[in-house]
Protein backbone atom coordinates (compact mmCIF):
# COMPACT_ATOMS: atom_id res chain seq x y z
CA UNK A 1 0.00 0.00 0.00
CA UNK A 2 2.93 2.36 -0.58
CA UNK A 3 2.16 5.87 -1.73
CA UNK A 4 -1.53 5.17 -2.11
CA UNK A 5 -2.37 8.85 -2.50
CA UNK A 6 -0.11 9.20 -5.50
CA UNK A 7 -1.20 5.98 -7.20
CA UNK A 8 -4.88 6.69 -6.81
CA UNK A 9 -4.65 10.29 -7.95
CA UNK A 10 -2.61 9.43 -11.04
CA UNK A 11 -5.30 7.00 -12.15
CA UNK A 12 -8.12 9.44 -11.38
CA UNK A 13 -9.90 6.97 -9.16
CA UNK A 14 -10.48 9.04 -6.06
CA UNK A 15 -13.76 10.84 -5.67
CA UNK A 16 -12.71 14.33 -4.69
CA UNK A 17 -14.60 17.39 -3.61
CA UNK A 18 -17.17 18.76 -6.03
CA UNK A 19 -19.28 21.86 -6.21
CA UNK A 20 -22.04 21.81 -3.60
CA UNK A 21 -24.88 21.08 -6.01
CA UNK A 22 -25.97 18.21 -3.78
CA UNK A 23 -25.55 18.15 -0.05
CA UNK A 24 -23.59 14.91 0.32
CA UNK A 25 -21.17 15.66 -2.53
CA UNK A 26 -21.57 12.16 -3.91
CA UNK A 27 -20.59 12.59 -7.52
CA UNK A 28 -17.03 12.28 -8.87
CA UNK A 29 -15.29 15.09 -10.66
CA UNK A 30 -14.43 12.66 -13.46
CA UNK A 31 -16.30 9.54 -14.49
CA UNK A 32 -14.20 6.36 -14.21
CA UNK A 33 -16.77 4.41 -16.24
CA UNK A 34 -15.90 6.25 -19.45
CA UNK A 35 -14.34 3.14 -20.97
CA UNK A 36 -10.83 4.09 -19.91
CA UNK A 37 -11.05 2.69 -16.39
CA UNK A 38 -12.53 -0.35 -14.64
CA UNK A 39 -11.04 -2.69 -17.21
CA UNK A 40 -8.58 -4.78 -15.23
CA UNK A 41 -6.96 -5.55 -11.89
CA UNK A 42 -4.81 -2.42 -11.85
CA UNK A 43 -7.87 -0.19 -12.29
CA UNK A 44 -9.71 -1.99 -9.49
CA UNK A 45 -6.69 -1.83 -7.20
CA UNK A 46 -6.19 1.88 -7.83
CA UNK A 47 -9.82 2.56 -7.02
CA UNK A 48 -9.63 0.40 -3.90
CA UNK A 49 -6.50 2.11 -2.62
CA UNK A 50 -8.26 5.37 -3.30
CA UNK A 51 -11.02 4.17 -0.95
CA UNK A 52 -8.51 3.49 1.81
CA UNK A 53 -6.88 6.84 1.14
CA UNK A 54 -10.19 8.69 1.45
CA UNK A 55 -10.87 6.94 4.75
CA UNK A 56 -7.44 7.97 5.99
CA UNK A 57 -8.11 11.56 4.88
CA UNK A 58 -11.41 11.59 6.78
CA UNK A 59 -9.99 10.17 10.01
CA UNK A 60 -6.85 12.32 10.04
CA UNK A 61 -8.58 15.59 9.13
CA UNK A 62 -8.19 17.72 12.29
CA UNK A 63 -7.36 14.50 14.17
CA UNK A 64 -11.01 13.47 13.86
CA UNK A 65 -10.37 9.89 14.94
CA UNK A 66 -9.09 11.00 18.35
CA UNK A 67 -11.22 14.13 18.61
CA UNK A 68 -14.41 12.09 18.27
CA UNK A 69 -13.20 9.01 20.13
CA UNK A 70 -11.18 10.45 23.01
CA UNK A 71 -11.58 14.19 23.62
CA UNK A 72 -15.14 14.26 25.07
CA UNK A 73 -14.46 11.57 27.70
CA UNK A 74 -11.53 13.33 29.35
CA UNK A 75 -8.75 11.16 27.97
CA UNK A 76 -6.84 14.41 27.55
CA UNK A 77 -6.59 17.69 29.35
CA UNK A 78 -6.96 19.89 26.29
CA UNK A 79 -5.18 23.14 27.03
CA UNK A 80 -7.17 26.28 26.31
CA UNK A 81 -4.41 28.33 24.76
CA UNK A 82 -3.04 25.64 22.46
CA UNK A 83 -6.27 24.09 21.18
CA UNK A 84 -9.15 26.28 22.26
CA UNK A 85 -11.73 24.81 19.84
CA UNK A 86 -11.13 21.18 20.85
CA UNK A 87 -10.92 22.26 24.50
CA UNK A 88 -14.66 22.88 24.61
CA UNK A 89 -15.52 19.30 23.64
CA UNK A 90 -14.77 18.25 27.20
CA UNK A 91 -17.74 20.42 28.20
CA UNK A 92 -19.96 18.59 25.72
CA UNK A 93 -20.05 21.71 23.56
CA UNK A 94 -19.97 20.05 20.16
CA UNK A 95 -21.69 23.13 18.74
CA UNK A 96 -18.66 25.37 19.17
CA UNK A 97 -20.83 28.10 20.58
CA UNK A 98 -18.21 29.32 23.05
CA UNK A 99 -15.10 29.61 20.94
CA UNK A 100 -16.11 28.49 17.46
CA UNK A 101 -13.81 26.55 15.18
CA UNK A 102 -15.80 23.30 15.16
CA UNK A 103 -17.69 23.77 11.89
CA UNK A 104 -15.46 21.42 9.94
CA UNK A 105 -15.78 18.68 12.57
CA UNK A 106 -19.57 18.89 12.26
CA UNK A 107 -19.32 18.15 8.52
CA UNK A 108 -19.58 14.51 7.44
CA UNK A 109 -18.61 15.21 3.82
CA UNK A 110 -15.14 13.55 4.02
CA UNK A 111 -16.78 10.28 5.01
CA UNK A 112 -19.36 10.50 2.24
CA UNK A 113 -16.56 10.89 -0.27
CA UNK A 114 -15.14 7.61 1.03
CA UNK A 115 -18.62 6.04 0.92
CA UNK A 116 -19.11 7.24 -2.65
CA UNK A 117 -15.86 5.56 -3.64
CA UNK A 118 -16.94 2.32 -1.95
CA UNK A 119 -20.29 2.49 -3.77
CA UNK A 120 -18.48 2.89 -7.07
CA UNK A 121 -16.20 -0.06 -6.33
CA UNK A 122 -19.15 -2.26 -5.39
CA UNK A 123 -20.82 -1.40 -8.68
CA UNK A 124 -17.82 -1.62 -10.99
CA UNK A 125 -15.66 -4.49 -9.72
CA UNK A 126 -18.26 -7.23 -10.47
CA UNK A 127 -18.34 -6.15 -14.12
CA UNK A 128 -14.57 -6.61 -14.57
CA UNK A 129 -13.90 -10.09 -16.03
CA UNK A 130 -12.16 -12.46 -13.63
CA UNK A 131 -9.65 -13.13 -16.39
CA UNK A 132 -8.54 -9.48 -16.17
CA UNK A 133 -7.05 -10.22 -12.75
CA UNK A 134 -3.58 -11.75 -12.52
CA UNK A 135 -4.91 -13.92 -9.73
CA UNK A 136 -8.62 -14.44 -10.25
CA UNK A 137 -9.37 -14.66 -6.51
CA UNK A 138 -8.36 -11.02 -6.21
CA UNK A 139 -11.62 -9.94 -7.78
CA UNK A 140 -13.51 -11.25 -4.76
CA UNK A 141 -10.80 -9.96 -2.43
CA UNK A 142 -11.10 -6.41 -3.75
CA UNK A 143 -14.90 -6.51 -3.71
CA UNK A 144 -14.87 -7.75 -0.13
CA UNK A 145 -12.63 -4.84 0.83
CA UNK A 146 -15.05 -2.41 -0.80
CA UNK A 147 -17.96 -3.81 1.23
CA UNK A 148 -15.82 -3.58 4.37
CA UNK A 149 -14.90 0.05 3.69
CA UNK A 150 -18.52 1.05 3.20
CA UNK A 151 -19.54 -0.72 6.40
CA UNK A 152 -16.71 0.90 8.37
CA UNK A 153 -17.59 4.40 7.19
CA UNK A 154 -21.28 3.98 7.97
CA UNK A 155 -20.65 2.56 11.43
CA UNK A 156 -18.23 5.35 12.24
CA UNK A 157 -20.49 8.21 11.19
CA UNK A 158 -23.46 6.54 12.90
CA UNK A 159 -21.54 6.67 16.16
CA UNK A 160 -20.72 10.32 15.62
CA UNK A 161 -24.06 11.65 14.32
CA UNK A 162 -26.62 8.93 15.05
CA UNK A 163 -29.10 9.03 12.18
CA UNK A 164 -27.30 9.70 8.90
CA UNK A 165 -28.18 9.63 5.18
CA UNK A 166 -27.95 6.12 3.76
CA UNK A 167 -26.60 6.08 0.21
CA UNK A 168 -25.72 2.81 -1.48
CA UNK A 169 -26.05 3.79 -5.14
CA UNK A 170 -22.98 4.73 -7.15
CA UNK A 171 -23.22 8.24 -8.61
CA UNK A 172 -21.27 8.63 -11.84
CA UNK A 173 -22.80 11.79 -13.22
CA UNK A 174 -23.80 15.04 -11.53
CA UNK A 175 -27.28 14.74 -13.02
CA UNK A 176 -27.82 11.55 -11.02
CA UNK A 177 -27.10 13.14 -7.65
CA UNK A 178 -30.04 13.90 -5.39
CA UNK A 179 -30.81 15.04 -1.89
CA UNK A 180 -31.08 12.63 1.01
CA UNK A 181 -32.56 12.92 4.46
CA UNK A 182 -31.29 11.21 7.58
CA UNK A 183 -32.04 7.53 7.99
CA UNK A 184 -32.63 5.88 11.37
CA UNK A 185 -29.39 4.64 12.90
CA UNK A 186 -30.81 1.14 13.23
CA UNK A 187 -31.35 0.89 9.47
CA UNK A 188 -27.89 2.27 8.73
CA UNK A 189 -26.29 -0.28 11.04
CA UNK A 190 -28.33 -3.07 9.48
CA UNK A 191 -26.92 -2.04 6.10
CA UNK A 192 -23.40 -2.13 7.54
CA UNK A 193 -24.07 -5.64 8.87
CA UNK A 194 -25.38 -6.72 5.44
CA UNK A 195 -22.22 -5.34 3.83
CA UNK A 196 -20.03 -7.23 6.28
CA UNK A 197 -21.92 -10.46 5.65
CA UNK A 198 -21.01 -10.01 1.99
CA UNK A 199 -17.42 -9.12 2.90
CA UNK A 200 -17.02 -12.24 5.04
CA UNK A 201 -17.88 -14.41 2.03
CA UNK A 202 -15.31 -12.66 -0.16
CA UNK A 203 -12.34 -11.72 2.00
CA UNK A 204 -9.37 -14.04 2.53
CA UNK A 205 -8.64 -15.31 6.03
CA UNK A 206 -5.38 -13.35 5.98
CA UNK A 207 -4.06 -10.64 3.68
CA UNK A 208 -2.31 -11.85 0.56
CA UNK A 209 0.89 -10.00 1.47
CA UNK A 210 2.27 -9.90 5.00
CA UNK A 211 3.14 -6.23 4.44
CA UNK A 212 -0.59 -5.51 4.19
CA UNK A 213 -1.27 -6.94 7.64
CA UNK A 214 -3.83 -4.75 9.34
CA UNK A 215 -3.87 -2.00 6.72
CA UNK A 216 -6.05 -3.93 4.28
CA UNK A 217 -9.16 -5.84 5.20
CA UNK A 218 -9.26 -9.58 5.82
CA UNK A 219 -11.80 -11.96 7.34
CA UNK A 220 -10.69 -11.04 10.88
CA UNK A 221 -11.13 -7.36 10.05
CA UNK A 222 -14.73 -7.94 8.99
CA UNK A 223 -15.49 -10.16 11.99
CA UNK A 224 -14.06 -7.57 14.40
CA UNK A 225 -16.04 -4.70 12.90
CA UNK A 226 -19.25 -6.72 12.86
CA UNK A 227 -18.70 -7.65 16.52
CA UNK A 228 -18.38 -3.96 17.41
CA UNK A 229 -21.52 -3.06 15.49
CA UNK A 230 -23.51 -5.77 17.21
CA UNK A 231 -22.22 -4.64 20.61
CA UNK A 232 -23.26 -1.08 19.79
CA UNK A 233 -26.71 -2.41 18.89
CA UNK A 234 -26.88 -4.36 22.15
CA UNK A 235 -26.91 -7.73 20.38
CA UNK A 236 -24.28 -9.44 22.49
CA UNK A 237 -25.16 -12.93 21.26
CA UNK A 238 -24.04 -11.95 17.74
CA UNK A 239 -21.08 -10.05 19.19
CA UNK A 240 -20.00 -13.23 20.98
CA UNK A 241 -20.42 -15.20 17.77
CA UNK A 242 -18.22 -12.83 15.77
CA UNK A 243 -15.45 -12.66 18.40
CA UNK A 244 -15.36 -16.38 19.14
CA UNK A 245 -12.93 -17.63 16.54
CA UNK A 246 -10.62 -14.61 16.64
CA UNK A 247 -10.14 -15.01 20.39
CA UNK A 248 -10.11 -18.81 20.55
CA UNK A 249 -8.02 -19.40 17.42
CA UNK A 250 -6.01 -16.25 16.60
CA UNK A 251 -3.37 -18.23 14.73
CA UNK A 252 -5.92 -18.98 12.01
CA UNK A 253 -5.91 -15.26 11.19
CA UNK A 254 -2.14 -14.90 11.56
CA UNK A 255 -2.68 -13.04 14.83
CA UNK A 256 -0.53 -13.41 17.94
CA UNK A 257 -1.23 -12.20 21.45
CA UNK A 258 1.97 -10.30 22.22
CA UNK A 259 3.48 -11.16 25.59
CA UNK A 260 6.97 -9.71 25.09
CA UNK A 261 6.98 -6.24 26.63
CA UNK A 262 9.45 -4.82 24.09
CA UNK A 263 7.21 -5.92 21.21
CA UNK A 264 4.14 -4.61 23.01
CA UNK A 265 5.67 -1.14 23.22
CA UNK A 266 6.33 -1.18 19.46
CA UNK A 267 2.71 -2.03 18.68
CA UNK A 268 1.70 1.61 18.17
CA UNK A 269 4.18 1.97 15.32
CA UNK A 270 2.01 -0.41 13.34
CA UNK A 271 1.98 -3.80 11.60
CA UNK A 272 2.23 -5.73 14.86
CA UNK A 273 1.06 -9.34 15.07
CA UNK A 274 -1.94 -8.11 17.08
CA UNK A 275 -3.10 -5.75 14.36
CA UNK A 276 -6.56 -6.38 12.95
CA UNK A 277 -7.12 -3.02 11.27
CA UNK A 278 -5.17 0.23 11.31
CA UNK A 279 -4.64 3.31 9.16
CA UNK A 280 -1.21 3.43 7.60
CA UNK A 281 0.94 6.41 8.59
CA UNK A 282 4.38 5.01 7.90
CA UNK A 283 7.25 7.35 7.12
CA UNK A 284 9.27 4.63 5.40
CA UNK A 285 6.39 4.04 2.99
CA UNK A 286 6.02 7.76 2.23
CA UNK A 287 2.92 7.83 4.44
CA UNK A 288 4.35 9.82 7.35
CA UNK A 289 2.55 12.90 8.64
CA UNK A 290 3.49 16.36 9.80
CA UNK A 291 0.41 16.37 12.04
CA UNK A 292 -1.47 13.89 14.15
CA UNK A 293 -1.81 12.80 17.74
CA UNK A 294 1.95 12.74 18.31
CA UNK A 295 2.19 16.41 17.34
CA UNK A 296 -0.58 17.17 19.85
CA UNK A 297 0.84 15.19 22.79
CA UNK A 298 4.64 15.06 22.71
CA UNK A 299 7.39 17.35 23.94
CA UNK A 300 11.13 17.11 24.59
CA UNK A 301 12.83 14.60 25.01
CA UNK A 302 10.38 12.79 22.69
CA UNK A 303 9.79 15.77 20.39
CA UNK A 304 12.80 18.04 20.01
CA UNK A 305 10.83 20.98 18.58
CA UNK A 306 8.68 21.50 21.68
CA UNK A 307 10.20 22.53 24.99
CA UNK A 308 7.33 23.58 27.26
CA UNK A 309 7.61 26.69 29.38
CA UNK A 310 3.98 27.69 29.90
CA UNK A 311 0.98 25.52 30.78
CA UNK A 312 -0.53 25.87 27.30
CA UNK A 313 2.60 24.81 25.43
CA UNK A 314 1.48 21.18 25.05
CA UNK A 315 -1.98 21.01 23.44
CA UNK A 316 -3.15 17.61 24.74
CA UNK A 317 -1.87 16.60 28.15
CA UNK A 318 -2.81 13.43 29.99
CA UNK A 319 -5.88 14.08 32.12
CA UNK A 320 -4.77 13.10 35.62
CA UNK A 321 -8.34 12.94 36.89
CA UNK A 322 -9.01 10.14 34.42
CA UNK A 323 -5.74 8.39 35.27
CA UNK A 324 -6.85 8.46 38.90
CA UNK A 325 -10.09 6.68 37.97
CA UNK A 326 -8.39 3.76 36.22
CA UNK A 327 -5.12 3.36 38.16
CA UNK A 328 -4.02 3.28 41.77
CA UNK A 329 -0.89 5.17 40.80
CA UNK A 330 0.63 5.20 44.27
CA UNK A 331 0.24 1.49 44.98
CA UNK A 332 -0.24 -1.77 43.09
CA UNK A 333 -0.81 -0.31 39.63
CA UNK A 334 2.71 1.10 39.44
CA UNK A 335 3.74 -2.33 38.15
CA UNK A 336 1.23 -2.19 35.30
CA UNK A 337 3.17 -2.37 32.03
CA UNK A 338 0.77 0.08 30.39
CA UNK A 339 1.14 2.57 33.22
CA UNK A 340 4.92 2.33 33.04
CA UNK A 341 5.39 2.68 29.28
CA UNK A 342 2.60 4.96 28.01
CA UNK A 343 2.97 7.92 30.38
CA UNK A 344 5.70 10.38 31.29
CA UNK A 345 6.15 12.97 34.02
CA UNK A 346 2.72 12.44 35.55
CA UNK A 347 3.62 14.53 38.58
CA UNK A 348 4.80 17.49 36.53
CA UNK A 349 2.91 20.42 35.00
CA UNK A 350 2.92 18.52 31.72
CA UNK A 351 1.81 14.89 32.22
CA UNK A 352 2.52 13.40 28.82
CA UNK A 353 1.16 10.54 26.77
CA UNK A 354 4.13 8.87 25.14
CA UNK A 355 2.21 6.19 23.27
CA UNK A 356 3.02 7.66 19.87
CA UNK A 357 6.71 8.45 19.91
CA UNK A 358 7.81 7.21 16.50
CA UNK A 359 9.22 10.55 15.38
CA UNK A 360 11.58 10.79 12.41
CA UNK A 361 13.49 14.00 11.64
CA UNK A 362 13.78 14.65 7.94
CA UNK A 363 16.72 16.98 8.59
CA UNK A 364 18.65 14.43 10.67
CA UNK A 365 20.49 15.65 13.74
CA UNK A 366 19.26 19.22 13.27
CA UNK A 367 15.84 17.98 14.45
CA UNK A 368 13.73 20.87 13.24
CA UNK A 369 11.58 18.93 10.77
CA UNK A 370 9.75 16.13 12.63
CA UNK A 371 7.52 13.62 10.86
CA UNK A 372 5.30 11.19 12.69
CA UNK A 373 5.14 7.49 11.88
CA UNK A 374 2.59 5.84 14.18
CA UNK A 375 -0.36 4.09 12.58
CA UNK A 376 -3.89 4.81 13.79
CA UNK A 377 -4.84 1.63 15.64
CA UNK A 378 -8.48 0.90 14.82
CA UNK A 379 -8.70 -2.65 16.15
CA UNK A 380 -6.25 -5.12 17.63
CA UNK A 381 -6.47 -8.50 19.27
CA UNK A 382 -6.67 -7.26 22.86
CA UNK A 383 -9.57 -4.99 21.86
CA UNK A 384 -11.52 -8.02 20.61
CA UNK A 385 -10.56 -10.11 23.65
CA UNK A 386 -12.03 -7.46 25.94
CA UNK A 387 -15.05 -6.95 23.69
CA UNK A 388 -15.69 -10.68 23.98
CA UNK A 389 -15.35 -10.41 27.76
CA UNK A 390 -18.02 -7.71 27.69
CA UNK A 391 -20.28 -9.91 25.56
CA UNK A 392 -19.81 -12.93 27.81
CA UNK A 393 -20.68 -10.86 30.85
CA UNK A 394 -23.84 -9.59 29.18
CA UNK A 395 -24.77 -13.18 28.31
CA UNK A 396 -24.43 -14.28 31.93
CA UNK A 397 -20.97 -15.89 31.75
CA UNK A 398 -19.13 -13.92 34.43
CA UNK A 399 -16.45 -16.61 34.79
CA UNK A 400 -15.64 -16.47 31.07
CA UNK A 401 -15.59 -12.67 31.12
CA UNK A 402 -13.23 -12.70 34.10
CA UNK A 403 -10.87 -15.18 32.43
CA UNK A 404 -10.46 -13.02 29.34
CA UNK A 405 -10.03 -9.84 31.37
CA UNK A 406 -7.33 -11.56 33.42
CA UNK A 407 -5.54 -12.58 30.22
CA UNK A 408 -5.04 -8.89 29.47
CA UNK A 409 -4.09 -8.14 33.08
CA UNK A 410 -1.56 -10.96 33.21
CA UNK A 411 0.24 -9.50 30.22
CA UNK A 412 0.25 -6.11 31.94
CA UNK A 413 1.89 -7.71 34.99
CA UNK A 414 -0.86 -6.93 37.49
CA UNK A 415 -3.03 -8.98 39.78
CA UNK A 416 -6.07 -10.79 38.38
CA UNK A 417 -9.56 -9.44 38.81
CA UNK A 418 -10.75 -9.42 42.41
CA UNK A 419 -12.84 -12.62 42.74
CA UNK A 420 -15.27 -10.75 44.99
CA UNK A 421 -16.34 -8.54 42.09
CA UNK A 422 -19.60 -9.51 40.46
CA UNK A 423 -22.60 -7.95 38.77
CA UNK A 424 -22.26 -4.31 37.76
CA UNK A 425 -19.04 -3.96 39.78
CA UNK A 426 -17.42 -6.61 37.59
CA UNK A 427 -18.84 -5.06 34.45
CA UNK A 428 -17.47 -1.65 35.44
CA UNK A 429 -14.09 -3.24 36.03
CA UNK A 430 -14.13 -4.78 32.53
CA UNK A 431 -15.02 -1.38 31.05
CA UNK A 432 -12.16 0.22 32.97
CA UNK A 433 -9.83 -2.50 31.71
CA UNK A 434 -10.71 -1.44 28.17
CA UNK A 435 -9.88 2.15 29.10
CA UNK A 436 -6.51 1.07 30.51
CA UNK A 437 -5.65 -1.12 27.53
CA UNK A 438 -6.92 1.17 24.75
CA UNK A 439 -6.17 4.56 26.28
CA UNK A 440 -5.90 7.24 23.58
CA UNK A 441 -6.64 4.79 20.76
CA UNK A 442 -9.86 6.52 19.71
CA UNK A 443 -12.09 3.95 21.40
CA UNK A 444 -12.84 5.12 24.93
CA UNK A 445 -15.64 7.59 24.18
CA UNK A 446 -17.48 4.97 22.13
CA UNK A 447 -16.89 2.30 24.78
CA UNK A 448 -18.31 4.54 27.48
CA UNK A 449 -21.29 5.48 25.31
CA UNK A 450 -22.00 1.84 24.46
CA UNK A 451 -21.79 0.73 28.10
CA UNK A 452 -23.51 3.90 29.38
CA UNK A 453 -20.58 4.65 31.69
CA UNK A 454 -19.69 7.99 30.10
CA UNK A 455 -21.06 10.03 32.99
CA UNK A 456 -18.54 8.35 35.29
CA UNK A 457 -15.72 9.97 33.33
CA UNK A 458 -17.37 13.22 32.26
CA UNK A 459 -20.35 14.42 34.28
CA UNK A 460 -21.28 16.87 31.51
CA UNK A 461 -22.93 13.85 29.87
CA UNK A 462 -24.83 12.62 32.93
CA UNK A 463 -28.29 11.47 31.87
CA UNK A 464 -27.38 11.48 28.18
CA UNK A 465 -28.74 7.93 27.75
CA UNK A 466 -31.97 8.43 29.70
CA UNK A 467 -35.04 9.43 27.73
CA UNK A 468 -36.65 12.52 29.18
CA UNK A 469 -33.40 13.80 30.66
CA UNK A 470 -32.34 17.26 29.47
CA UNK A 471 -29.03 15.74 28.31
CA UNK A 472 -30.61 12.89 26.34
CA UNK A 473 -28.92 12.50 22.95
CA UNK A 474 -26.13 14.95 23.75
CA UNK A 475 -23.51 12.36 22.84
CA UNK A 476 -24.27 12.78 19.13
CA UNK A 477 -22.76 15.63 17.14
CA UNK A 478 -24.72 18.39 15.41
CA UNK A 479 -24.38 18.73 11.66
CA UNK A 480 -22.87 21.74 9.96
CA UNK A 481 -25.33 24.45 8.85
CA UNK A 482 -24.03 24.22 5.27
CA UNK A 483 -25.40 20.68 5.02
CA UNK A 484 -28.90 22.16 5.09
CA UNK A 485 -28.22 24.27 2.02
CA UNK A 486 -30.68 23.45 -0.77
CA UNK A 487 -31.80 20.29 1.04
CA UNK A 488 -35.30 20.46 2.55
CA UNK A 489 -35.00 16.80 3.62
CA UNK A 490 -32.22 17.44 6.12
CA UNK A 491 -32.89 17.76 9.86
CA UNK A 492 -30.62 18.75 12.71
CA UNK A 493 -29.52 16.20 15.32
CA UNK A 494 -32.34 16.01 17.85
CA UNK A 495 -30.45 17.28 20.91
CA UNK A 496 -28.96 20.20 18.97
CA UNK A 497 -32.18 21.21 17.25
CA UNK A 498 -32.87 24.77 18.38
CA UNK A 499 -29.46 25.04 20.07
CA UNK A 500 -27.55 26.07 16.95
Amino acid sequence: MKRIHIIACLLCMIILGMSCKKVLELNPRETPSSGVYWQNENDALAGLLGGYSLLRDALTDQNRYYVYGDAPCNTFLITYGSDYDIHQLRDGSFDGVYYGGLDNLQDWTPFYKAIAQANLLIKKIPAIPATAFKVQERKNYFLGEAYYLRAFNYFFISKVWGDVPLVTDAVEDVSEARNYGREAQQKVLEQAIADLEQAKKLLPVTTENTGDRGIRASLATALALEAHIYAWMGNYAKCEENTREIVNNPGKFNLTFITDSAEYVKMTIGHSTESIFEININYNQNEGSKKGIAERTLYDPFLATRKPVNTDDVPWLVNMETIGKIYDRFSSDTTDLRFKVWYYALDSRWPMLRKYTSVIYKDGDIKRDPWYSNNILISRLSDIILLRAEALFKLGDEAGARTLTDKIRQRAGVAPTNPALSGDDLFTFIVHERVRELYAEGQTYWDLCRTKKLGDFNDKFSGAFTQGNANYGRTYWPINRNIFKDNPLMKQTSYWNGRL
